[in-house]
């Protein structure tokens, strides 16, 4: 038999192979998503502040609060046409009317979350309250942006801040902003995790004291504390700083952050 010319061998096997590549590309020859069909889960992140209730009736309550993070899970096929499960836009949209129930509120005054209020709890009650769920709805997921207790870290200094070498540590407390005009979410009771950055003139031996700043502020309603009243960003890097002197520390820069959004930095003057 005679062998195949080598020329007429790859003519009919390059057709072959065009014939081929073309089930399973586009016109610009990219591969065809969905060949075969491809699976993804996507989570859309979101976040709310709220307070809830330690102990007591409403009118002589012990309170704390919480920054809060909600992962909304979708799972399901890639769409060929978009290349997405579904538009991170219409998660957002499905999962806003219950997050703004939470927002800036007191957690126990929703009559499911009276007694229970813990991640676990938040997730169960989200889910109910999402329901009818879409084809995509996968999971949710509650969770704290920090650990709770006393954990101190040491930042290095930031030159492009114009921050020097400082300790870190976060607390939880419930809050409120009566000065400000009705409507204004901030005025609700509602609560953080706090993020509180200290750099003294000496770091050395800082740690006790920033304990006894933990400990005066976690799990507290801190409008009832003295020079408080009005618990903003501002006011309590202020009283952390007099803290601070009061205990014979000479602070540099305090750092309070309510939200990984909102920061107030200040210098002592």
């Amino acid at each position: 038999m005679r062998p195949l010319h080598w020329r007429r061998w790859y003519n009919e096997n390059a057709h072959r192979n065009i014939r081929n590549r073309r089930m399973f590309t586009n016109a610009t020859g990219l591969p065809l998503i969905g060949q075969p069909i491809m699976k993804a889960q996507i989570i859309k992140t979101v976040y709310f502040e709220a307070a809830r209730r330690l102990s007591g009736s409403h009118s002589n309550a012990n309170y704390t609060g919480n920054s809060y993070r909600i992962d909304l899970i979708a799972e399901g096929e890639v769409d060929d046409s978009v290349g997405w499960v579904v538009d991170y836009g219409e998660m957002k949209r499905f999962l806003d009317p219950v997050r703004k129930k939470l927002d800036h509120c007191c957690l126990s005054d929703i009559p499911e979350l009276a007694e229970d209020a813990t991640p676990a709890a938040l997730e169960n009650w989200i889910k109910e309250q999402l329901r009818p769920w879409p084809d995509w709805f996968a999971d949710v997921r509650v969770s704290l942006p920090a650990p709770p207790g006393f954990i101190l870290e040491h930042i290095s200094q930031n030159d492009a801040l114009g921050l020097p070498e400082r300790v870190m540590f976060t607390f939880s407390a419930a809050q409120s902003l009566p000065q400000l005009p009705e409507g204004h979410p901030c005025r609700k009771l509602h609560g953080h995790t706090y993020q509180v950055e200290i750099a003294p003139a000496r770091i050395d031996g800082i740690e006790n004291t920033a304990k006894e700043v933990f400990n005066s502020l976690d799990a507290t309603y801190l409008n009832l504390l003295p020079g408080l009243e009005q618990a903003t960003a501002e006011r309590i890097a202020v009283w952390i700083w007099r803290f601070l002197e009061k205990k014979g520390v000479t602070p540099e820069v305090v750092a309070v952050q309510e939200t990984p959004h909102n920061r107030c930095h200040y210098f002592g003057k």
